[in-house]
């Protein structure tokens, strides 16, 4: 744990990201100016106090990476300070692979599921997935998941959505699987060591 990221800040490029200040949060998704220096596209306008303190949480493929220290705000783009450190805070145990899959994320309201929405992953793994939708998850609680696998089968679970940014043409939802059973779970374990 908290060790430096091995590969740089350019392996955390697209990734979404959870900026944090005077008690505030806003979501984004990470860039890297040219000049090599980390930064982050809000969502909203940033927190307050960004200049003074900020940390933010990657949610990359591979694990969640910190960063922290003073940025400055130009509009919604966040910038820190050229070597600012970068820690890997957990590695995922069980790495994603890039698989574009249909998926319906399924809100469910008083115990029952409502109707789904339709989409597509960017990336699955057994731990969860990043899910691309045309319009966003409507109602307060996590969703199931019905996830169509190239043999033709289906994995239903619930998750917890980790994170969900709007990008304008489209919603993307990071999701964590929660009471995944041993069989779905090798399914996906095989699928993603291909």
């Amino acid at each position: 744990m908290d060790e430096e990221d091995p590969k740089g800040i350019g392996g955390l490029v697209g990734a979404t990201a959870l900026v944090e200040a005077g008690g505030q949060e806003v979501t984004g998704v990470v860039a890297v100016s040219g000049e090599g220096t980390l930064s982050v596209d809000c969502d909203e306008d940033p927190p307050e106090g960004c200049d003074a303190h900020v940390v933010v949480s990657v949610f990359a493929p591979d694990a969640l990476y910190r960063v922290s220290g003073p940025c400055s705000a130009s509009g919604r783009t966040l910038t820190f300070e050229p070597g600012a450190p970068v820690e890997r805070i957990q590695r995922r145990k069980w790495p994603r692979r890039r698989l574009d899959m249909p998926v319906t994320l399924c809100p469910v309201a008083e115990g029952t599921r409502v109707e789904g929405v339709p989409g597509r992953t960017v990336d699955v793994g057994v731990g969860g997935l990043c899910v691309e939708t045309l319009r966003p998850v409507e109602g307060e609680g996590d969703p199931m998941v019905i996830l169509s696998l190239p043999d033709g089968t289906s994995i239903v679970s619930s998750a917890v959505t980790v994170a969900a940014e709007d990008l304008g043409d489209g919603w993307r939802y990071r999701l964590a699987f929660r009471d995944l059973d041993a069989h779905d779970a090798g399914k996906l374990a095989g699928l993603t060591s291909e």
